[in-house]
């Protein structure tokens, strides 16, 4: 059977990012719309404008239709005035210009957001609410108990959790499909696109990988992943550097040769922070177990340093003495011993580079008992 393909060297790249290095969403929506393929990803660094450019679509669409959106998030806890109070408020400008100053402002009240006119008087704040609400928030942990929840036309959907350092719901594609039939209704007379932003802080995800998407191949652009028999699954926009960005980079940062600010000065992907092992550290011998899942691989050796042990964890190689691997097999262990476990929370762990460092935490995420590794370093 074929597997999913993505095709990106014969497309034409428009530019989406303007001389800020904020995100441009109108080139991506076409290509979209051009391929009837109404999921759409987002993806890198925080603050280039991925939430507030899809807002911004589901504002003007409210105005221009009528028709709602749709907001969603993970867990129902996240749906806070500390967390996203100001997703509809700091679209103050276009909402005085759209409603022709009929509101000013959004407000998020229980599990929706209204367009208000906020106006000051003697007395206090003053609120004069639109009857029709303009966002409403879903969160995927209890989708399925809003199975009938059809609000009418939608014009999009707004994922805004879709890749996480954390743990992943369980059957959260699935939960995302739920979702979005429930707030398309499952019409299709018209484009409702529905928008995944991801920051670049794990390219661990099984969501993801439902989609069809390797995100350790993706390439800075547009990407269009197709299924086995070329039709478009997913439109995916892994936001290229920025001319500002590539400045600062220059100016401030590259001069430190630091993996870990890469994300900040590059949009690189997170890394997180670990010990790194020296050169003596990988010349030990010791009892050695080659960990795997799918493509990605590591070696981890266990060792010690006088009297301190050592778990170093480095490329991959033919020499080891047992194989843990993810998935069910004749030949290798599908679980991480404890005495492993608790000296890399002990905090005697190394590793070649902060990179191997990372494959070897996200393979964790598949491995019995890895979970608690994951925590540790997320």
């Amino acid at each position: 059977m074929k597997t999913p393909t993505t095709k990106a060297a014969e497309l034409k790249q428009p530019n989406c990012l303007d001389e800020n290095g904020h995100l441009i969403l109108q080139p991506i929506i076409e290509i979209a719309k051009s391929l009837d393929c109404p999921f759409i990803g987002l993806i890198g660094e925080k603050r280039i404008g991925k939430t507030y450019s899809c807002v911004n679509y589901a504002l003007r669409g409210y105005y221009e239709t009528g028709a709602p959106a749709f907001y969603a998030r993970r867990y129902d806890k996240t749906f806070t005035e500390n967390i996203c109070g100001n997703l509809v408020s700091v679209h103050r400008q276009d909402i005085i210009n759209l409603s022709s100053a009929k509101h000013n402002s959004g407000e998020l009240r229980g599990k929706y957001f209204d367009l208000v006119r906020l106006q000051e008087s003697e007395s206090g704040k003053l609120l004069r609410y639109n009857r029709k609400h303009f966002l409403f928030c879903r969160s995927l942990n209890n989708i399925e108990t809003e199975t009938a929840d059809d609000k009418g036309d939608a014009s999009c959907i707004i994922y805004d959790e879709f890749l996480t350092r954390g743990n992943e719901l369980q059957d959260e594609f699935n939960k995302l499909m739920i979702l979005h039939a429930n707030a398309t209704g499952k019409r299709t007379d018209k484009f409702i696109p529905m928008f995944l932003l991801g920051n670049t802080v794990s390219r661990e995800s099984k969501t993801a990988e439902c989609f069809g998407i390797e995100l350790r191949k993706l390439k800075r652009g547009i990407n269009i992943i197709n299924n086995s028999k070329d039709e478009t699954r997913i439109v995916v926009y892994y936001v290229p550097e920025s001319v500002k960005g590539e400045n600062a980079a220059a100016t401030y940062y590259d001069r430190f040769e630091n993996e870990h600010i890469n994300m900040i000065s590059h949009g690189d992907w997170t890394l997180g922070t670990y010990q790194i092992a020296n050169a003596n550290d990988l010349s030990l011998d010791g009892f050695s177990a080659l960990i795997t899942h799918k493509d990605l691989a590591v070696k981890l050796t266990i060792s010690t340093y006088g009297i301190q042990p050592r778990v170093i964890i480095a490329r991959p190689d033919n020499r080891y003495n047992i194989r843990i691997s993810s998935g069910l097999s004749k030949t290798a262990i599908n679980y991480l011993p404890q005495n492993i476990i608790n000296l890399i929370l002990s905090g005697f762990m190394v590793v070649e580079t902060s990179e191997i460092g990372e494959n070897f935490r996200d393979i964790c995420k598949h491995l019995t008992g890895g979970e608690r590794i994951v925590r540790f370093y997320e």
